[in-house]
């Protein structure tokens, strides 16, 4: 142990005495330990921590798939998920939840609360009690005249005050009361997200109605989350639902056909989107962070020269290899866990700055930050790297080959500076290789990014506000709801600066859908074979608004009315994949929804073809879609688009004011611009694109300055042969060419080395990209012609110093 010390001791005497080497190596590690303890952050929040609910491991999702194997998330019926209740022989409890928007009214300012609609078993199946109050009960699943509802801590305090009398009494929720019997504990989250949930409630409210949603069969779109029982795999879980979907199908063919049951961990299916791209990012990190381990082993080789007769007395006075060897080493972990240090701090910084960029990608990204996963990851990627880039030094160093020659005055062993030179040689040769790899990635990410934005998304979202009205069914029905929106529009029109003004329901890009199966006049089929797509309910002039082309036909009018003839317009996909080669004016469809009670679906003309639009994502070809008029099918939530001749933003004053003088009760929520909707819809690849490039780009500056401190030390070595060269008469050029040869046969072997490994590891990241192959030859020539430039500009610099050498002074040189 003395001497452990007593070497720790020395080596921060001898970082101390080479100050610009050990501030150098210690930034270079600091940017590499920092950048991989950032990302690992997220992968630890996102990937490693468990879910905050105890025994998480047990929490199970349960989804719908296909005969295909595509898994559809939230595509649960009532009636499938009771019969999964009650039929499972794997779970403790098994509960079902979709999400939904409450109006909170009579306190003040109507609010929007974000909600969950459950049943009642689900806070029992996550094993959290509320910390005031009680939970849900069975019986408060059944139709009730006063429901009951859960609130947030969060909603409790901003809302009323963190009051405890607020208990057990009526809320105005929608205009209708609610009992309040809880309010859960700081930190509880369902589901789990970045934004906040305010309240949870039962199904009462869905299995109210003549109809209620609880006994429609075909009406998909819940959540199922499970509680395995003690011992049972997933592997088990799995066959047990297989067997209820086969069940079910038999007995349901109408609904159920070619559609089975998929379970998987809740935690790897809360992250599945994500966890391909994060893993990516960390690898590349790690590239980042041996090209630093390079630079910084080749800056301590250069060191370790000027200390190999240093070295050579410790041996021939006793002192063992290991013991050369373990100094060294103890000093190049002195300055990894500096850098480590440093690093952290970085991290810091740098883990906010990722969540900036993704808060809106990263699943539990409110939750990144240090905890003992992370500083222990970095303790040991510290001291791995010191380690890692110290071997290479501390073996040579310590080498006894020489001895006798590094103990004469002046001497020096040719053959270790010659085993050395070849040594740095090769760790330049894999830093470019490395960096090859990265900005191959990062410059095939660019181009699909690149790409993206030059996509057509059917619209034109410049100078497009958008907001959300959700009218309360109990004050507005169906023919209530469209006299709404109708004279709603009305008024915006007025409002100075405005152009047009509609609405829609779902909003294309917005990661709303209805998908909806219809019948084709004339072609009858079995229900299970019904054709499908994605349907809007519009307001006539909304295809106007939003810059949507009228194909052929008509837009909806005013006449469109709930007693006129009933009318459809579809998009050129539908036309195309559904009636092909033929005149589709005059064609009827009988799609599957109709909001108005006591009516059967109509079947309805279609009466005009629109141009296809991204409705879904950018990155997705456009979907079959039909359109129906507000008019003759009224939904209680709408989305007003206003097309404004300035600043769109600056109209959120004047509707938000138009609303309230309809009805002060109803709250304006859900404000963004068309174009921040066309921003969102690229947000993850931007966020991929953004994080490599930077870590490419910070390779490329670590590999440059790797080379060009090679390019250096090889002219300061052949100093004495330069001179010798121009005494006899060696020209300029030829010197520049004799060291630019030299770094360029170090890059040329790194870049077909690093494009080889680029062509075979690029199909890693084919899941991120958009138009364009993993083999994209425009990026790899690129690339190829970028790194050899600058490269080039590396290597001229030192070789130009070299030109100006004194041969009177090189003669002298040692």
């Amino acid at each position: 142990m003395d001497t452990l010390i007593q070497d720790i001791r020395y080596g921060v005497r001898m970082l101390l005495k080479s100050p610009s080497v050990s501030i150098v190596a210690t930034i270079a590690l600091a940017l590499g330990i920092g950048a991989n303890t950032a990302i690992f952050s997220v992968v630890n929040a996102v990937l490693l921590r468990p879910l905050p609910f105890p025994n998480s491991e047990a929490l199970t999702s349960v989804y719908k798939s296909s005969k295909d194997g595509r898994v559809l998330r939230g595509s649960y019926s009532y009636p499938d998920f009771f019969d999964l209740r009650t039929q499972n022989n794997i779970f403790e409890r098994v509960t079902c939840y979709h999400d939904s928007d409450f109006i909170l009214t009579q306190r003040g300012e109507p609010v929007r609360l974000t909600g969950v609609v459950s049943t009642a078993d689900l806070l029992p199946l996550l094993g959290v009690a509320p910390m005031l109050g009680r939970g849900f009960v069975p019986e408060e699943d059944k139709p009730s005249s006063s429901r009951v509802v859960v609130l947030s801590q969060s909603a409790f305090e901003k809302y009323f005050g963190a009051d405890p009398n607020i208990l057990n009494q009526p809320i105005t929720i929608d205009g209708k009361p609610f009992t309040v019997v809880g309010v859960m504990p700081s930190g509880f989250q369902f589901p789990i997200q970045n934004d906040p949930i305010d309240l949870w409630t039962t199904i009462a409210g869905d299995a109210t109605g003549k109809e209620p949603v609880t006994e429609q069969r075909g009406a998909h779109f819940l959540r199922v989350i499970g509680r395995l029982k003690p011992g049972v795999t997933e592997r088990q879980a799995q066959a047990d639902v297989d067997t209820i979907a086969k069940r079910l199908e038999q007995q349901y063919p109408d609904t159920n056909t070619r559609r089975g049951f998929y379970v998987e961990q809740t935690l790897r299916s809360m992250v599945a989107d994500i966890r391909p791209a994060l893993l990516i990012l960390l690898g590349a990190v790690s590239f980042v962070l041996l090209i630093a381990c390079a630079n910084v082993a080749n800056l301590l080789l250069a060191r370790a020269m000027s200390r190999y007769k240093e070295m050579a007395i410790r041996s021939a006075l006793g002192a063992s290899r290991w013991r050369v060897i373990r100094q060294l080493l103890i000093e190049s972990v002195l300055l990894s866990v500096v850098g480590g240090a440093i690093g952290l701090l970085l991290a810091v910084w740098w883990s906010d700055l990722l969540i900036a960029l993704g808060k809106q990608n990263i699943p539990r990204a409110v939750q990144v930050g240090l905890d003992w996963r992370v500083l222990l990851y970095t303790l040991i990627v510290s001291v791995g790297t010191g380690v890692l880039f110290g071997l290479a030094p501390a073996f040579h160093s310590s080498s006894k080959t020489g001895l006798s020659e590094s103990l004469k005055e002046g001497g020096r062993s040719a053959s270790s500076g010659a085993a050395k030179n070849r040594l740095r040689a090769s760790l330049v040769v894999s830093e470019v290789a490395v960096a090859v790899v990265l900005l191959v990635g990062a410059g095939l990410l660019i181009k699909s990014l690149w790409l993206l934005h030059t996509v057509n998304p059917g619209l034109d979202p410049t100078n497009i506000l958008t907001f959300n009205i959700a009218l309360p069914e109990v004050k507005y029905r169906s023919e209530q709801q469209s006299r709404f929106f109708g004279d709603l529009k009305t008024r915006l029109q007025s409002v100075p600066g405005v152009q047009s003004v509609s609405s829609v329901y779902p909003l294309p890009l917005s990661g709303d859908r209805f998908t909806i199966s219809f019948q084709i006049d004339g072609r009858p089929v079995a229900p299970k074979d019904e054709p499908s797509g994605d349907v809007f309910v519009v307001d006539p002039g909304y295809f106007k608004t939003m810059g949507i082309a009228v194909r052929q036909g008509r837009d909806f009018n005013e006449r469109d009315q709930h007693k006129s003839p009933q009318v459809v317009i579809v998009n050129e996909t539908f036309a195309r994949l559904h009636f092909p080669n033929e005149d589709i004016i005059g064609k009827r469809i009988r799609p599957g929804i109709s909001t108005f009670e006591d009516e059967e679906t109509p079947l309805r003309e279609i009466v005009g073809v629109v141009g296809d639009v991204k409705n879904r994502a950018l990155s997705t070809a456009p979907q079959a879609a039909y359109y129906l008029p507000q008019t003759q099918v009224p939904f209680s939530q709408m989305i007003m688009v206003v097309k404004t001749i300035g600043d769109p933003h600056g109209m959120v004053k004047p509707a938000t004011k138009e609303v309230a003088a309809m009805d002060a009760d109803l709250p304006v929520f859900g404000v963004k611009t068309m174009e921040e909707y066309i921003s969102q819809s690229v947000s993850t690849p931007r966020f991929n694109t953004t994080l490599l490039s930077i870590f490419a780009a910070v390779a490329l500056v670590l590999t440059v300055v790797g080379l060009y401190g090679v390019m250096s030390y090889a002219v300061a070595q052949r100093t004495n042969e330069i001179g010798i060269r121009m005494a006899l008469g060696a020209q300029t050029r030829d010197v520049l060419a004799l060291i630019i040869k030299q770094g360029f046969q170090l890059v040329l072997l790194g870049l077909a080395i690093g494009l080889l490994s680029a062509f075979a590891l690029m199909k890693i990241i084919s899941g991120l990209l958009f138009g364009v192959t993993t083999k994209d030859p425009f990026t790899f020539v690129a690339v190829t012609v970028v790194l050899t430039f600058i490269a080039l500009l590396a290597c001229y610099v030192p070789a130009r110093r070299a030109t100006r050498v004194d041969p009177l002074e090189a003669l002298r040189y040692e």
